[in-house]
């Protein structure tokens, strides 16, 4: 059967060819058309503060989680609601927030530590929208935990800072009963000489001891407001999304690529049957 018709292998290659090219069409022309459009954006790490209540940088490789704080609920329900898009795409509310975060795509940008977020849409000013969207929200959420977080360390250090007033102003009444230059006002530098023997130096070295901490609270609580009120921006955007004039999907000449291709390695399947049918009808005479 091979030997007398091989042929049907060469003949049937340009119609497995053409069937595939034309297969690959179909289906090219019923994927939907989508568009992509992205922003560019730098994530600066949180401030912190340490111990001496100096800003420092947050933790590094701390990029993964803020991907997923991009597409987290809190961001994405922004989007929703600014572009209206459960109206727009007259879907629930949850359905919409389901499918941005399909749609949504974050990830670095190879040898920078710049974020690109990508949006793919059928629409391709509703991907332009999103992209800036989510960037904007994104960076409006950042700003609000870092003013909640250093308005917390700030809060805290007021409380600190009270709490050491009592304390030193304690300390003053005491020693103020050892001295001997009766009710004054006591600071560093006007502190009596003189007093009941040790009981007095005892009070005085206190005194003195809750004065430098108070001291160095309040210088402390200095730099801390300092720095609450020139905190660097958390997100900064380098490429503002702009609308696509070319779909990234269907990519329709590898898709005919392709098609055409498959179409060929099938080819000789398709001509089995043929040689079959012909070996039947034609028997080979004895």
């Amino acid at each position: 059967m091979f030997k007398r018709y091989w042929w049907m292998l060469l003949a049937m290659a340009p119609v497995g060819l053409l069937a595939g090219f034309l297969i690959a069409s179909v289906v090219t022309y019923l994927i939907p058309t989508e568009y992509e459009s992205f922003s560019t954006i730098e994530i600066r790490p949180r401030i912190k503060m340490d111990t001496d209540q100096r800003p420092s940088p947050g933790l590094p490789g701390f990029h993964k989680t803020e991907f997923e704080k991009i597409k987290s609920r809190n961001t994405l329900v922004k989007v929703v609601d600014t572009l209206d898009l459960a109206n727009k795409w007259s879907l629930d509310r949850e359905d919409v927030l389901l499918a941005l975060r399909s749609i949504v795509k974050t990830g670095n940008i190879r040898g920078t530590d710049l974020v690109s977020i990508t949006v793919r849409h059928t629409n391709r000013e509703d991907a332009r929208d999103i992209a800036a969207e989510v960037a904007r929200a994104y960076r409006e959420y950042r700003e609000e935990l870092e003013s909640k977080s250093l308005d917390g360390i700030l809060l805290e250090m007021k409380k600190v800072l009270r709490e050491q007033e009592d304390t030193l102003e304690d300390s003053r009444g005491v020693l103020k009963r050892y001295a001997n230059r009766g009710s004054i006002p006591l600071d560093a530098a006007n502190l009596p000489e003189q007093g009941e023997g040790q009981n007095y130096e005892v009070a005085r070295r206190i005194f003195e001891t809750e004065l430098g901490i108070y001291e160095q609270i309040k210088l402390k609580m200095l730099e801390a407001e300092i720095a609450r009120a020139n905190v660097p921006e958390a997100i900064v955007v380098h490429d503002d999304p702009v609308i696509s004039d070319t779909p990234v999907s269907p990519n329709v000449a590898l898709n005919l690529v392709l098609g055409a291709a498959g179409g060929l390695l099938v080819s000789p399947f398709l001509a089995l049957p043929l040689m079959w049918w012909l070996h039947l009808r034609n028997p080979v005479k004895v």
